[in-house]
């Protein structure tokens, strides 16, 4: 998981930013409350498959997801999350990148340094703007508003792609604030889709999932959250909550 391997994606990706046939089928909602979004979260993951375990391998089918809920108090806030926690600690092949200082996982409401769930320890505010789509923690990158997820064989350094992606987002406020991008592994874009803004002004959810059934295969996703870092409480700063993604399948 070398950063000269995103390096060199990342330049691919930008001198190639020409849509190419891909066949998206979408899955989009949004609201105040868990249950606005949670039929729509469903109809993705049956899409995509069964849940299968979090071990070092790759299954010929199914899906992964990644709720943030699980990760000890030693990888979250006021501690940063390795950006391969989520292949080595915990395999489930997905590696995180980011141009800001690096990643972190909201704290627990009961917590060993009590420290602030919601982000409190990022700014006094947020928790008043936040919630979440299974509790109790959110997502985010730090000092950066992008976060680029690569994906590998489980457990190993083995590239590999998915048929789909999607995330759970919370307090969009704006209709183009907030978006992921699609990539294949010769840094074509795909897709790339905004996310629906929320209902209310505070403590949204949106959903974004987006999945392939054209031979399309996604090698990296590009999620902008919001358009300002995770800072200060203007708009429009958003978090995430649920990853949950196709099986990755290595690359050939």
């Amino acid at each position: 998981m070398k950063k000269s391997i995103l390096i060199a994606f990342t330049a691919l990706a930008l001198s190639l930013p020409t849509l190419t046939s891909a066949a998206p089928i979408v899955f989009e909602a949004s609201g105040a409350t868990p249950a606005d979004i949670q039929t729509t979260v469903e109809d993705f993951r049956v899409f995509l498959g069964p849940l299968n375990a979090n071990v070092a391998q790759s299954f010929p089918s199914g899906r992964r997801e990644i709720n943030w809920d699980g990760v000890p108090d030693a990888f979250s806030a006021p501690n940063n999350l390795p950006a391969n926690f989520f292949n080595a600690n915990s395999p489930r092949g997905a590696v995180f990148f980011t141009r800001g200082t690096g990643f972190q996982v909201s704290a627990k409401d009961v917590n060993p340094t009590n420290t602030p769930p919601l982000f409190g320890n990022l700014h006094p505010a947020f928790p008043l703007l936040f919630s979440v789509f299974s509790p109790q923690r959110l997502f985010t990158a730090l000092d950066s508003n992008v976060t680029e997820t690569l994906f590998f064989v489980p457990g190993s350094d083995t590239g590999a792609t998915v048929t789909g992606f999607g995330s759970v987002f919370t307090d969009v406020n704006r209709g183009d604030s907030t978006k992921i991008e699609y990539f294949d592994a010769g840094g074509r874009l795909l897709f790339t889709r905004n996310v629906l803004p929320g209902t209310t002004s505070r403590k949204s959810l949106s959903f974004l999932g987006v999945a392939f059934d054209a031979g399309e295969r996604v090698f990296l996703v590009r999620i902008t959250s919001g358009n300002r870092i995770p800072k200060t409480p203007t708009r429009d700063v958003v978090m995430m909550d649920d990853f949950i993604y196709a099986e990755p399948q290595a690359l050939p």
